[in-house]
C-alpha cells in the first residue's frame, strides 16, 4: 500500500480513484499491532482528502462512489449504500485511534445521509442513489455561481468562494461547480481571524439554505431495493457509531440497527432459518456467501452494542 500511495493526493494509486475503505481499517490494524506511524498517516491524509474533496457531498452528506481524477475533485456521482457503511467505519476507527473529533463529525454526517435519504419504512436500507438526474451526471449536486448568488446573501457567498473552488465560470461541465473544500476549518479560522466554531455556525447556515433549494430540484433515481449483505455493513456502522460516537446520537443509531436487523430476520428469512438476498415487496433469490458474512459481521457488531441475546 505504501508504494502505491498517493502522498500528495491521499489514497492509493491514480486516476479513476476509489475510496477503498478495506485498505484503510486494514492500515489501522497494522499501525495499532505495530506502531507504524506511517500507516496511519497515510490513513488520516486519505479521509481529510476525501472528506474536502468533490467525492464527498457537501450539501447532503454521504460519499460518491469514486473520483474520475487523483484529487478527489470530480465524482461519478452515483452513492452506494456500501460505501456509506464502510466509510462510516472507517471514519469511526480513526476517531477512536486519534480521538480528533472531525472524524466523528463526518462518520455522524455519513449516517445521518442514510437514515434521511437511504431508510425504508420498515427499517432496511436502500441499495443506491444514481449519478444523474433529468439525463444528465452530477445535475442534482452541482451549482453555477449565479445559483449560488441566488441561493445566498452577499456575505455568504463570499465566505463561500473564499472556502470552497468556486469559479464565475465554473470549475466542471457546462460552467459548473462542484464544491470541494480549499483547506481545513482550521487552517481557514485562523486565516480569517475567527474561531471554529463561529466559522463553523456561518457554514451550516450556508450548507442549510443551499439543502433546502437543492431539495427543489429533481432528485437522482433511488434504487430501492434492499440487500442482506449491504445491510449487514450499514448494521454494522450503525452498531460502531453507537459504541464510539457521543451518547446524544446512541438512542437514534441502535434504535436503527435494531430496526434493519429484525426486519431481515422476519421478512428476508426462510422457514428452514436460509437468508434470501433482496427484498423490494418481497423477499427472493438464495443468498450468497457475503449476505451471510456481512449480516453475521452486523449482527456481532449490534450484540456488543444492546447486548441482546438474541443477535447473538
Amino acid at each position: 500500500l505504501n508504494s502505491i500511495y498517493d502522498s500528495q493526493n491521499g489514497g492509493f494509486g491514480t486516476a479513476p480513484k476509489f475510496p477503498a475503505p478495506h485498505n484503510l481499517l486494514f492500515l489501522l490494524r497494522h499501525w495499532h499491532r505495530t506502531g507504524d506511524r506511517n500507516a496511519l498517516q497515510m490513513v488520516e491524509a486519505t479521509l481529510q482528502a476525501m472528506r474536502m474533496g468533490g467525492i464527498y457531498d457537501h450539501v447532503g452528506y454521504g460519499f460518491h462512489r469514486y473520483s474520475t481524477d487523483a484529487q478527489w475533485l470530480v465524482p461519478h456521482f452515483e452513492k452506494m449504500l456500501y460505501d456509506q457503511a464502510l466509510m462510516a467505519i472507517a471514519y469511526i476507527e480513526t476517531y477512536q485511534a486519534t480521538g480528533k473529533e472531525e472524524y466523528a463529525k463526518t462518520a455522524s454526517e455519513i449516517l445521518d445521509y442514510v437514515l434521511r435519504d437511504m431508510t425504508s419504512p420498515q427499517g432496511g436500507f436502500f441499495s443506491a442513489e444514481d449519478a444523474d438526474s433529468e439525463g444528465d451526471e452530477g445535475k442534482f449536486y452541482v451549482w453555477t455561481a449565479e445559483e449560488l448568488k441566488e441561493t445566498l446573501d452577499k456575505e455568504e457567498f463570499k465566505l463561500l468562494i473564499r472556502l470552497f473552488d468556486v469559479h464565475e465560470n465554473g470549475n466542471f461541465e457546462k460552467g459548473r461547480n462542484i464544491l470541494h473544500q480549499r483547506s481545513a476549518l482550521e487552517g481557514a479560522a485562523s486565516v480569517l481571524n475567527i474561531s471554529e466554531q463561529d466559522l463553523y455556525d456561518r457554514m451550516e447556515k450556508i450548507r442549510g439554505k443551499l439543502f433546502l433549494a437543492r431539495e427543489k430540484r429533481v432528485h437522482p433515481f433511488k434504487d430501492d431495493k434492499i440487500l442482506t449483505d449491504w445491510n449487514g455493513l450499514m448494521i454494522a456502522a450503525l452498531a460502531k457509531a453507537a459504541q464510539a460516537l457521543h451518547d446524544a446520537k446512541y438512542e437514534e443509531y441502535t434504535k436503527a440497527a435494531i430496526k434493519a436487523a429484525d426486519f431481515i430476520l422476519e421478512e428476508m428469512q426462510t422457514t428452514e432459518g436460509r437468508l434470501l438476498h433482496r427484498y423490494r415487496g418481497e423477499a427472493g433469490i438464495s443468498a450468497n456467501l457475503d449476505d451471510y458474512a456481512f449480516l453475521v459481521l452486523g449482527l456481532l457488531d449490534l450484540y456488543e452494542t444492546v447486548f441482546d441475546i438474541k443477535y447473538l
